[in-house]
């Protein structure tokens, strides 16, 4: 078998971090002991400082952060803030010895005061797990708070804030994590609340944004002996924040005013059994139930169960100690009331639900209080099962002494061990020392005379959706970057170690197996492989050495077109080649990253690179060899090398044929060490020399016959591609790739892994063949970019760039030439809903719910729509829009109540607004959107596909079916038949007359309501169907006279009539205008989506040219032929309106054979001519003598 070398060579380009003994060092100072412990441990806080009682001047108010490690080497802190004070932001370092603590004093100016958005939330960063606590310390009014790491924050939380007494106001705090962050807040209040001027009732709606370490503190008025509670408000963002929710100073019966503060767990990590304690059994305290989730039934001891909807709390008084529990999980806080029977000032304490509870725990205990400088009374109370208590240690020690009480929890088979601690500051470490015993919570409490503190010393905060938590989401194709994975913990026994995790990817050539790192009780670090395919990846992990994969999540891979890279490799004048490195040349290479991705403390790098070959399946994989190309580079971000140094290091080239067996799929074999090696890659295109000109005829026995499938037709104009919302704009390059073209298309979509791509003259008109038409793509480069690649680019090059054989290129990548092309009808809905058919009837339809817009058995396509009320008006708009087919992803598009775009896949958001990629490519459908999400397409690959386009006031839509839905659509959209007069058909059947009234027309459009059980919808709470669902709704059935109307709305409008109508329904010239525009867009849709006959591409003439590029009706073709040649056939062609050309192609024939065949011809002819004169005069002889005989 003849071996062939390409010139080109696709590398993986890879820079290595070189300090590998810093790593170890670095690795060291982790834990490695083997308990699961609570999650509220971690290496990075979000805290902040709710509002307290009295002065802000007073001299005795302190701040407190109290951070407790847990490693057995020294922890370093940084705690830091953004918020200046006399012109400096607040930073400070400390260290912390082995398992011990650190107290930290914040300056008073970063307490919250009043409603106020500020600067003062505060990071805390630690190189090892820590737990972190807060004291907001002043003399008789004081409590504390346990910190909760940033990783475990969520989106959603219910703020629980008592009532207070003496004129003090309830209150709560959100804090972003991150630049950008939108936060809406459902406001619950006794009593309206003000806002930057505004007033806000129960069921209103704030929104703000926030950036890193922002917070905005909200609190209730208060007048004299008159104040409000704000529990129940709901707060909801698009990213990760803190809240912190309170009372500046909160009273119970016959005590005095305390502070009272908590940082709130999110709802995600709710539970559903709480174990509340006392340190008596007659000690009552006063608790708070609060529920998110529709229809939470609550069972409280000695209460009737209690139904709490989203929002809703049961508060009220309980003795001793007992369980709570309830349907759907819920938030429990204990107001601190009583301690061993005497009255104690209140304290905000969150209960740990059995969900939360953990094996190890450590806390402090604040230094002293303001009537003994001493410190306060201290107390912890440990829930644990019965038979579990014996191996519970404090410090070391047993608890099951002297100095400890213990009483049982009714009907559980848990006890509380109470145990009071010495006053004063001190450090403790409650363990659960039996790993396979049952774990335990710890709540953490004092007083003194006049003021209490009281927190849980730790939780354990999983999903209550039991999901894996994956961080990033997106990674970049070529692979090599860190993916943290939370798991759940587990028990694990001192033979084993946290080093047998592994995580297993789908890359799109089957599933790759990949060690992983167990850094913790919660936490797995694998490196991302390289992917052959981009769109939603599933990842499963494993915990028992890849025994099992119990878990799984899913990852977003991204395209490196349109996911930059974090390593760059450019050439210098390299896009006069297409954007390839081109060896042979000697313009300079340039590599460059950003150092602080490799790390700030790396000095020194590597450059490597790994080679793509193919496998014994002949499909590429990459290698698992590494080249070095450069050593001990300095991390400068930047690097320029020579051609020649690159080459001498790739001089074997590539091999194009099965290689040797060593040659195998990718594996990653290294074990990572934490923190691992940096790796940063990008793909990489090199030409390198040639060394035989087979390499064209090569590649059409290897990767050329690997043809295209199942492909859509091209548009037959650029106007038509343009209207067509599965092909989309692809221009790069095509100068390069496409001479001649102006414009290029591709499909966004095909059944099969495939892609069409098409391109068009300055004209508009389709270009066919080479050099510069579209070519199919065996790999469509949206969903497999490097196959793309490999099958579909480097052909073209050998064929098309560097030899003369673009004809057999194109043989097998050939351009479509439109002639089966059918444009897919349109339809649309926009403004007060106008609604515009498949077959095009035009119709007005106000309905209030949610309705069947399109519903076909065939490939179960479902396409529903959310229309409300608009404003205070007759009118309705749409607000969401939900479409699914087959076993693709559904997706719903829908304005919120706070008028944010959300976009949910199969249920769960994707933050489009935050993403660093507009092209999503999910099971089944791909999403477009533009920046600010005006613009979101939704292309299935059925062929079905959605626009919607959303404005401040009003949504609209336009879809688009294809032809072979033809007669299997169903809903208000009609039934795509060709006839636009029978499109008001009942879901019956029966058709109701097309020149019908409004009011008949929505009386037949509340036929097409979605019942609870068909909805597709998913609902965020507290709504849910019945929210939207108002078939009662009675819109207006005037239709406004356009003579008499306001003269500006004549001016907006000018001859619309939905224009016209939406005005005057609406009273809002810039929703008529929004509905103008939205008319305007479909109707240049519409017409472009008229079929365009072609006649198709005849193909060549050999030894002749065709002149003519055009193949639509009435266009012609010239053919000549080449010197030495005659044309055999017509040699002018006209397009017919049927389709049809005039005639078929003729022919060149070499004149010499012409005219040997001439040349015999005309013998024979003269031959046959004098034999037929005389046949001719015989017979006429014969006819004669005959006559003259008779």
């Amino acid at each position: 078998m003849m071996i062939s070398k390409s010139k080109h060579l696709w590398l993986v380009i890879v820079i290595t971090l070189m300090i590998h003994e810093q790593l170890s060092s670095m690795a060291q100072g982790l834990t490695t002991s083997d308990q699961c412990y609570g999650i509220s441990r971690g290496k990075d806080f979000i805290i902040a400082f709710t509002d307290n009682y009295s002065d802000p001047d007073l001299e005795t108010r302190q701040l407190f952060i109290l951070v407790v490690a847990f490693s057995d080497h020294d922890t370093e802190v940084t705690i830091s803030s953004r918020h200046q004070v006399e012109g400096k932001p607040f930073q400070q370092t400390v260290y912390i010895e082995a398992r011990g603590f650190q107290r930290v004093n914040i300056p008073v100016e970063y307490m919250m005061r009043g409603t106020e958005r500020s600067l003062k939330g505060i990071r805390v960063s630690a190189s090892s797990e820590v737990s972190v606590y807060g004291l907001s310390y002043e003399d008789f009014t004081t409590d504390g708070f346990l910190g909760i790491p940033t990783n475990n924050l969520g989106m959603q939380y219910v703020a629980v804030s008592p009532r207070g007494t003496e004129s003090q106001e309830s209150l709560f705090a959100v804090i972003g994590t991150e630049d950008s962050t939108l936060v809406h807040v459902t406001i619950r209040t006794t009593s309206p609340v003000t806002i930057a001027g505004q007033t806000y009732s129960t069921g209103d709606v704030f929104s703000f944004m926030l950036n890193d370490l922002e917070a905005l503190q909200i609190q209730s008025p208060a007048f004299f002996f008159l104040t409000s509670s704000l529990t129940g408000t709901i707060i909801q963002s698009d990213k990760p924040v803190a809240v912190y929710s309170g009372n500046k100073c909160v009273a119970t019966l016959d005590s005095t005013c305390d502070i009272a503060t908590e940082q709130l767990v999110p709802i995600k990590s709710w539970g559903q059994r709480h174990l509340y304690t006392a340190f008596r059994d007659t000690d009552t305290n006063i608790y708070f139930l609060v529920a998110y989730f529709n229809n939470t039934m609550v069972t409280i001891p000695g209460f009737a169960d209690q139904i709490l909807n989203p929002g809703e709390f049961w508060e009220g008084s309980l003795s001793g100690s007992g369980l709570v529990s309830s349907s759907q999980p819920t938030l429990m806080m204990q107001l601190l009331a009583k301690i061993d029977g005497s009255t104690v000032d209140p304290s905000l304490i969150q209960i740990p639900s059995e969900e939360q509870f953990g094996y190890v725990f450590g806390f402090t205990t604040p230094p002293y209080s303001g009537e003994d400088s001493q410190g306060f009374f201290n107390f912890i109370n440990i829930v644990v099962k019965g038979e579990s208590q014996q191996t519970v240690h404090l410090n070391g020690l047993p608890t099951n002494s002297s100095d400890s009480q213990v009483s049982d929890i009714p009907n559980t088979d848990y006890v509380v061990i109470t145990i009071q601690l010495p006053k004063g500051e001190g450090v403790y470490y409650v363990e659960q020392t039996d790993p396979t015993a049952s774990p335990l919570s710890v709540i953490v409490y004092g007083y003194e005379h006049a003021e209490t503190y009281g927190y849980a010393a730790g939780l354990s905060l999983p999903s209550n959706k039991q999901l894996l938590s994956f961080s990033p989401f997106y990674f970049r194709e070529v692979g090599g970057e860190k993916l943290t994975i939370t798991v759940p913990c587990l028990q694990l026994s001192n033979s084993r170690d946290y080093a047998n995790a592994k995580c297993k990817f789908a890359t799109g050539i089957g599933e790759i197996l990949v060690p992983g790192h167990r850094v913790n009780s919660y936490t797995v670090i694998c490196e991302t492989p390289f992917f052959y395919q981009s769109g939603l990846t599933q990842v499963y992990v494993s915990l028992d050495d890849g025994n099992t994969f119990p878990y799984s999540g899913n990852i977003y891979v991204a395209s490196q077109a349109d996911f930059a890279p974090l390593l760059k490799v450019e050439q210098v004048n390299w896009e006069k080649r297409g954007e390839v490195v081109d060896l042979q040349v000697d313009d300079p290479i340039m590599f460059s990253w950003d150092p602080k991705s490799i790390g700030d403390d790396v000095a020194l790098v590597d450059i490597k690179v790994q080679k793509f070959d193919i496998d014994s399946s002949g499909e590429p994989v990459l290698r698992d060899e590494e080249t070095t190309i450069m050593s001990d580079v300095e991390n400068s971000g930047n690097l320029i090398i020579l051609p020649t140094v690159l080459q001498s290091r790739l001089k074997d080239g590539l091999f194009l044929t099965p290689s040797p067996s060593e040659v195998r799929r990718r594996r990653f074999t290294s074990i990572l060490i934490i923190p691992s090696p940096i790796l940063i890659r990008t793909l990489v295109h090199i030409a390198l020399e040639s060394y035989f000109d087979l390499n064209c005829d090569l590649h059409t026995v290897t990767t050329l016959p690997h043809t295209a499938k199942n492909v859509p037709a091209c548009p037959c104009d650029f106007s038509q591609a343009s209207a067509d919302t599965n092909f989309e704009v692809s221009n790069k390059l095509i100068w390069f790739y496409h001479q001649g073209a102006k414009n290029c298309f591709r499909s966004t979509t095909t059944p099969t892994a495939s892609g069409q791509q098409c391109c068009y003259r300055d004209d508009g008109n389709i270009l066919v063949g080479p050099p510069g038409g579209g070519t199919v793509d065996r790999y469509n480069p949206a969903d497999h970019l490097f196959l793309h690649l490999w099958y579909d680019v480097i052909p073209w090059f050998d064929c098309c760039k560097f030899s003369n054989n673009c004809d057999k290129y194109y043989k097998y990548r050939p351009s479509d030439d439109c002639s089966e092309y059918e444009p897919p009808p349109p339809a649309r809905g926009a403004g007060d809903p106008h609604v515009t058919t498949l077959d095009g009837k035009e119709f007005t339809f106000n309905g209030a719910g949610e309705f069947h817009m399109i519903s076909s058995k065939m490939h179960n396509i479902s396409f529903q729509a959310r229309m409300a009320v608009y404003r205070d008006t007759k009118a309705t708009v749409y607000r969401a829009f939900v479409i699914k087919a087959n076993d693709s992803a559904m997706v719903q598009v829908e304005r919120s109540n706070t008028n944010e775009t959300l976009v949910l896949i199969d249920g769960e958001p994707l933050r489009l607004a935050s993403s660093p990629i507009r092209v999503h490519n999910f099971n089944g459908v791909q999403i477009r959107s533009t920046q600010d999400l005006s613009e979101i397409k939704v292309v299935f690959k059925v062929g079905v596909a959605l626009v919607v386009y959303v404005k401040a006031d009003v949504m609209s839509f336009i879809v688009q079916v294809n032809k072979r839905f033809q007669g299997h659509i169903q809903g208000l959209l009609g039934n795509l038949n060709g006839d636009a007069e029978d499109d008001f058909q009942f879901p019956n059947g029966t058709i109701m007359n097309d020149r019908s009234s409004l009011q008949e027309i929505h009386e037949y459009g509340l036929d097409w309501l979605v019942t609870k059980e068909d909805s597709i919808f998913t609902y965020s709470s507290p709504y849910d169907y019945s929210t939207y669902h108002f078939p009662e709704f009675a819109p207006t059935f005037d239709i406004p006279n356009p003579d008499n109307v306001s003269q500006e709305i004549k001016e907006v409008c000018g001859d619309s009539f939905e224009c016209i109508f939406d005005a005057v329904t609406t009273g809002s010239l810039s929703f008529a205008n929004e509905t103008l525009v939205a008319s305007a867009t479909f109707d240049r849709i519409r017409k472009s989506s008229i079929k365009i006959v072609s006649c198709g591409f005849l193909g060549l003439v050999d030894n002749g040219q065709v002149s003519g590029r055009v193949y639509l009706v009435n266009s012609t073709l010239n053919i000549t032929c080449d010197d030495g040649y005659a044309l055999e056939g017509s040699s002018r062609l006209t397009c017919n309106t049927d389709g049809n050309w005039s005639s078929d192609l003729p022919r060149c024939v070499d004149i010499t054979v012409f005219r040997d065949s001439f040349g015999r011809s005309s013998i024979f002819a003269l031959i046959f001519g004098v034999a037929t004169i005389i046949i001719v005069v015989a017979l006429c002889v014969f006819g004669f003598v005959m006559i003259k005989n008779k």
